[in-house]
C-alpha cells in the first residue's frame, strides 16, 4: 500500500508538471522524493520528468527498479526529461577475461530525450537504493570492489565501415547502439535476486523512451577476414524486455535477415586473440502463430588469429538459449541482408510497440519446461559433425504451409558462415548466382516424402569424414529422414537407424577437401499408420502417435525428469546426450507405466537432449534445460 500511496502523490505532482510522472525532491521538508518499484511493472503512458535528489546521498534516485522490475511507456513517443535518473539493476556471469553484449537501458541527464551512454553511468550496489559511481581503470582487468570498469574493452560497432569502434570512458555510445565489456574478477554482491557468481551493474541515468532510429547496413562490406557483413550491433534500449518478434517483424525493420548473439568459451582465462573461443547462434522469429518462441541455432566457436580473424574450429557449440524476449541490458546483432526494401530504407527503428507489455521476468520458464507438441512448429534439427568431433554445425529444418522454396523473411536465416575449415548449409536457387542464398535455419512445406528433396551441401578445406545427426524432433510429419547422395544414388539413414543402437541416428560419408553443391539432400518417408488388418504380427501405431502421447517435464527443483506416457508404450531405452553428441545418462527395459521419472541430479546446467525408443521401434527426441542450482 505505501507504493502505491506514493504513485497516487506522484500523479498529482505530475497535473501540474504537465509530465504524466514527476518525481521531484520536496523542497518544504528538505526530503528526497522517489518511487521504489518491487517485483512489479511499472507503465507510464507519455513522458517522465524527473528532478535530481540531494537531500540524502543513499536516496539520489528518483525511480528504483528492484528484483527484476521494469518500466514501460505507451506509444506516444514522449520525451523524458530532467536532472534526475532511474537505477536498474542487471547481472554478468562474465569474470574479467570474458565479453558481453550490453544495450543501455539509460542515457545521461543533458538536454531532453534520449541521449549517449558511456560506462560512467554504470554505478557499484551497496544495497536496495544506495550506490557508488563506478572507476575506470587502463589495466586489463576489471575488478569489482571497488567496481573499477577497464576500458580497453570498451567497444561499440561502426555499421557503415562495419569495424569495431573503442569507446573508452567517454559518452559516446549513442542510444540504441551495443557496446562489449568485460565483466570483473570476482563477484561482492550475494543475495537471493543475484546470482552468486554474478558482478551487479547499476544503471543510472535519464529511461530510454520512444523511437530510436540506428543506421543498418544492407550492403556488402568485407570483414579483415574477407567474408562480407551486414551488421548492426543493437539490442534492447528500454528499461523493459524487447519482443525479438515485434521488433523482427515491424514494418520498418524489413532490412533483418537474422539477429545473432555472441557466446564464447567462459572457461579460459585470457585476453588474448588466439587463445579465445566464441562464435555468434543465429535467431528467426520462425512462422505464425508464434507460439514456439522463434528458433535459434547455438553458435561454433572458433579459434581466432592475433588480429581477431576466425582460423580453426574448436568442436566446442555455445548453449541454446530461448531468445523471444530480450532482456534489459541485452546487446546483440542484427544482420541486415534480406534483400528488402522498406519505408525507412537502411535503418533500424526500435519502439515502444516493440516492448512486451505484460510483466515478463528475465529466466522465466527456466526451471521448468513443459512440451507442447500440439502447437509447436515441426521442426528438424541436425547437427552436421566434422572429423572426430572437431567441429559441428547446428542446423534447423522446419515445416510450414506458409513457406516457400525460395528466401522467406523471418523462416529462412542466413548461414553466418564462419567456418574456417569446415561447413555445412542448407543451399536454396543454387544454379542462380543471383538469388543464392546459404542457409542455417530453412523452413519449407512439407509435399510428402517422395516428393522432398531439400538439397544440403559441404565445403571442406582437407579430407573428412562427416556425419549428421538428428539432434532435435518435433512434431515430425515423415517417418525416416534419409540423406541421399545423388552421384551414388544411395540413401544414408538419418532418423531412425537401428543400426545406430542407442547412439543418435547418423549418416556418414567420407569426402575429400572442396565444395559439394547439388550431390546431397535431405529426403523423407511418410508416416505410415498400420492397422491390425494388414499384419497380426505387426504392432499397431495409433494415429496419435508417440509424439503427440509423451510429455516430458523437466523438474528442475526435484532434480528430475518427468515423463508422461498415457497410452503404455513399452518403453525399451531413455538416453540423455549433451549437445555435443555425448551419451551422459542411459537407462534401458524401461517398461510402460504411465508415470516415469529419471535422475537429473548428476547433470551439470546445461540443456540436453532426450532420446527415447519404444519396443516398437518408434522415437522421439525433446530438448530440457537443466538447472541444479
Amino acid at each position: 500500500m505505501k507504493n502505491l500511496l506514493l504513485l497516487l502523490a506522484v500523479a498529482t505532482i505530475a497535473n501540474v508538471s504537465y509530465a504524466q510522472l514527476y518525481v521531484s525532491p520536496n523542497a518544504t521538508t528538505s526530503t528526497d522524493s522517489y518511487v521504489y518499484v518491487k517485483d512489479q511493472l511499472l507503465f507510464v503512458e507519455q513522458d517522465i520528468n524527473l528532478v535530481l535528489n540531494t537531500n540524502n546521498p543513499t536516496t539520489v534516485g528518483s525511480i528504483y527498479l528492484r528484483e527484476g522490475s521494469q518500466l514501460l511507456q505507451g506509444n506516444s513517443n514522449s520525451t523524458n526529461s530532467g536532472t534526475g535518473h532511474i537505477s536498474v539493476f542487471q547481472e554478468s556471469n562474465a569474470d574479467s577475461y570474458d565479453y558481453n553484449f550490453w544495450c543501455s537501458p539509460v542515457g545521461r541527464l543533458t538536454g531532453s530525450g534520449n541521449q549517449n551512454f558511456g560506462v560512467r553511468r554504470l554505478w557499484d550496489s551497496l544495497n536496495v537504493t544506495e550506490s557508488l559511481r563506478s572507476e575506470t581503470t587502463g589495466n586489463f582487468n576489471s575488478v569489482s570492489s571497488p567496481l573499477r570498469i577497464a576500458t580497453r574493452w570498451l567497444y561499440t560497432f561502426n555499421p557503415v565501415n562495419q569495424r569495431w569502434a573503442a569507446t573508452g570512458a567517454s559518452d559516446l555510445v549513442p542510444a540504441g547502439y551495443g557496446f562489449t565489456m568485460k565483466g570483473t574478477d570476482v563477484t561482492v554482491h550475494s543475495d537471493p535476486y543475484n546470482e552468486p557468481q554474478n558482478q551487479r551493474y547499476d544503471f543510472r541515468g535519464r529511461p530510454n523512451n520512444g523511437n530510436i532510429t540506428i543506421p543498418a547496413q544492407t550492403a556488402a562490406i568485407p570483414f579483415t577476414d574477407g567474408t562480407n557483413y551486414y551488421f548492426t550491433f543493437t539490442g534492447n534500449p528500454y528499461p523493459s524486455v524487447l519482443d525479438l518478434n515485434l521488433f523482427f517483424n515491424d514494418s520498418d525493420n524489413q532490412e533483418i535477415d537474422a539477429i545473432r548473439f555472441w557466446d564464447e568459451d567462459r572457461s579460459i582465462n585470457s585476453h588474448l586473440y588466439i587463445d579465445n573461443k566464441g562464435g555468434y547462434g543465429t535467431w528467426i522469429p520462425g512462422p505464425t502463430p508464434y507460439v514456439d518462441g522463434g528458433v535459434y541455432t547455438a553458435p561454433n566457436f572458433m579459434n581466432y588469429d592475433s588480429q581477431g580473424n576466425p582460423t580453426t574450429d574448436t568442436g566446442v557449440n555455445g548453449a541454446s538459449f530461448e531468445r523471444l524476449y530480450a532482456p534489459v541490458g541485452q546487446g546483440f546483432m542484427v544482420s541486415s541482408n534480406s534483400g528488402i526494401v522498406d519505408a525507412s530504407p537502411n535503418q533500424l527503428i526500435l519502439k515502444n510497440s516493440q516492448r512486451a507489455t505484460t510483466f515478463i521476468k528475465e529466466g522465466a520458464g527456466n526451471f521448468s519446461e513443459f512440451r507442447n507438441s500440439v502447437e509447436a512448429t515441426p521442426l528438424l534439427r541436425l547437427h552436421a559433425i566434422f572429423g572426430d568431433n572437431t567441429h559441428f554445425r547446428d542446423m534447423v529444418l522446419m515445416f510450414h504451409n506458409s513457406a516457400t522454396f525460395d528466401f522467406d523473411r523471418g523462416l529462412d536465416a542466413t548461414h553466418p558462415s564462419d567456418g574456417a575449415i569446415t561447413e555445412a548449409y542448407f543451399t536454396i536457387n543454387g544454379d542462380d548466382p543471383a538469388k543464392k542464398k546459404n542457409l542455417v535455419i530453412q523452413t519449407v512445406p512439407y509435399k510428402g516424402g517422395d516428393n522432398m528433396f531439400i538439397p544440403i551441401s559441404f565445403k571442406l578445406n582437407q579430407q573428412e569424414n562427416v556425419k549428421l545427426i538428428s539432434a532435435e524432433i518435433v512434431n515430425p510429419p515423415f517417418q525416416n529422414v534419409y540423406l541421399y547422395d545423388k552421384l551414388n544414388g544411395t540413401y544414408l539413414p538419418i532418423y531412425p537407424d537401428e543400426s545406430a543402437n542407442e547412439n543418435p541416428e547418423t549418416a556418414s560419408i567420407l569426402l575429400d577437401a572442396g565444395t559439394y553443391e547439388g550431390r546431397f539432400f535431405i529426403t523423407f518417408k511418410d508416416k505410415q499408420i498400420i492397422s491390425d488388418e494388414d499384419d497380426e504380427d505387426v504392432p499397431i501405431i495409433s494415429e496419435r502417435g508417440i509424439t503427440q502421447s509423451v510429455d516430458f517435464f523437466q523438474n528442475n527443483p526435484a532434480k528430475q525428469l518427468e515423463v508422461s506416457n498415457p497410452d503404455g508404450y513399452d518403453i525399451k531405452t531413455l538416453n540423455i546426450f549433451d549437445m555435443g553428441g555425448k551419451l551422459v545418462y542411459s537407462e534401458s527395459n524401461v517398461g510402460n507405466s504411465s508415470k516415469l521419472t529419471f535422475p537429473t541430479a548428476n547433470l551439470s546446467d546445461a540443456v540436453y537432449l532426450v532420446r527415447l525408443s519404444t519396443t516398437d521401434n518408434q522415437t522421439i527426441v525433446y530438448k530440457i534445460n537443466v538447472i541444479n542450482k
